[in-house]
């Protein structure tokens, strides 16, 4: 670190050299379009935007759960939002929030369950801002990586979503047997990128499984939260992705690498 950079640490804006995105919630999200049609199916009415809020209910009963949960060797440190326990509590919690409730509930619970599993995507569309984040990331001349847990799929949701490119790598938690919040996925990330961790945010979207591994492993983090209620008192958080390089910006003293990749905005 240079006499420019020890000041700017000292003054509270360390040194950042690198951004790491969780995938499903925040580079990619649910199709809240066709859960919106699914439930209008079943006779329940929620608009995307409602669901959008309604996800938020979801996020805490998963925390909630997650705390609870038991670690074994077979589940591993933290259940994917795929698996049973957690990520069902996740989906009942959304579900209930729009106004959906028992028989109807079990319903559509299932049909969730079939809509995400493959070939099915449920993560299957882009989030807003990703790719203008991603791109404007690139231009300040930092890196960039994804860390996931996820089914094995996650490289391929976020071709199909067009939010690859500007990504060094993707991390797969099941392609590599570590799960989030497990610091050593991150850490795994951080060695690929050869960036200490104090030098690296982590950008998520769920207070048990992104903030707590992102802490764990000693990286910043950020928390996606449109709700504005979501984030706990003092957490970095953005409403919308776009807003991240400027709120970077505002908090760190940005370090532009040699190995930052120059790719196009497609």
């Amino acid at each position: 670190m240079d006499e420019q950079w020890s000041l700017e640490a000292r003054a509270g804006r360390p040194p950042l050299e690198a951004v790491v995105f969780d995938a499903g919630g925040t580079l990619v999200r649910l199709d809240f379009e066709w859960i919106s049609e699914m439930l209008a199916e079943l006779g329940v009415a929620a608009t995307p935007a409602e669901l959008r809020m309604a996800e938020f209910a979801g996020r805490r009963r998963y925390d909630a759960s997650a705390a609870r949960a038991p670690r074994t060797p077979a589940s591993g440190p933290h259940p994917v939002l795929g698996s049973v326990g957690p990520g069902e509590a996740y989906f009942a919690g959304l579900l209930e929030a729009a106004g959906c409730r028992h028989p109807v509930l079990e319903e559509a619970l299932e049909r969730l369950r079939e809509r995400r599993t493959p070939p099915h995507f449920l993560w299957a569309r882009p989030m807003e801002g990703a790719r203008q984040a991603l791109d404007a990331l690139a231009r300040l001349g930092l890196r960039a990586a994804c860390v996931s847990n996820s089914d094995g799929r996650a490289e391929q949701h976020l071709v199909d979503c067009g939010v690859r490119a500007g990504l060094e790598f993707v991390v797969d938690s099941q392609l590599v047997g570590l799960e989030k919040p497990d610091p050593r996925i991150f850490r795994l990330a951080l060695e690929r990128l050869g960036v200490p961790p104090g030098r690296a945010v982590y950008v998520g979207d769920l207070r048990s499984v992104d903030e707590a591994g992102a802490r764990a492993a000693g990286m910043h983090f950020v928390l996606v939260d449109p709700s504005g209620g979501y984030a706990a008192p003092g957490t970095p958080a953005i409403a919308k992705l776009d807003d991240l390089p400027a709120l970077l910006a505002s908090r760190f003293t940005l370090v532009a690498s040699r190995s930052a990749p120059n790719l196009p905005s497609s």
